[in-house]
């Protein structure tokens, strides 16, 4: 059997200092579980801080390289917007490059031009030879010719020749005269040909 002899006030003062230790430990705790998720919320932050930044440099740089992209499709619109106004402005018209070039390719060994002259009508000029029925049925101009060749078979070759370009028709031997360079003997000669529609460039063949 056991007796106690303290006074009931020190058991209560015993039983208040334990539930004062009791609370305040408690307090501590729960400020150190603050603390400690405090801290874990800032590391957090800081790092998706450092996130943000290296995401915004990234699309800096992607900023950047489509703005670079953009004046390279700015270009090409430009280059496009001035393919459309050559093709514009070529279409129905005669193209004297393809006109000397076709020439080129059909001069035979024999012979050599000193000059040649072209010509077009006033409706194939203003680019309407495809569109006027008195030009698209006939003839919308003619090149003259001057030249020499070894003889009058070359000539005759000549014309012939002529008459297998696309848009050239009634090759004419307008002279042919024999004359000498030196001591060769040569064939003078002048010739015209007539342009028919065919020389002219469709649109859809502009370039």
């Amino acid at each position: 059997m056991r007796i106690n002899l303290l006074p009931p006030e020190n058991k209560e003062r015993q039983r208040v200092r334990r539930q004062t230790v009791a609370v305040v430990m408690t307090g501590v705790l729960l400020l150190v579980a603050l603390g400690a998720f405090f801290l874990l919320q800032q590391t957090r932050l800081t790092s998706a801080e450092n996130d943000l930044r290296d995401q915004q440099a990234v699309n800096a740089d992607l900023q950047q390289d489509v703005n670079e992209l953009q004046q390279f499709d700015q270009l090409a619109a430009e280059v496009e917007a001035s393919r459309g106004l050559i093709a514009q402005l070529l279409e129905n018209q005669v193209l004297w490059s393809g006109v000397l070039r076709d020439i080129s390719l059909v001069i035979p060994g024999q012979v050599w031009l000193d000059s040649l002259s072209g010509s077009v009508t006033a409706e194939a000029a203003a680019g309407g030879a495809t569109t006027t029925d008195t030009v698209t049925q006939g003839l919308i101009g003619a090149i003259s010719f001057s030249g020499n060749g070894f003889d009058h078979r070359s000539v005759a070759l000549w014309l012939a020749r002529l008459e297998d370009v696309s848009g050239f028709v009634n090759p004419w031997l307008a002279s042919s005269t024999k004359s000498e360079i030196g001591p060769a003997e040569v064939v003078d000669f002048q010739s015209s040909v007539d342009l028919s529609a065919d020389v002219v460039t469709p649109p859809e063949e502009t370039p």
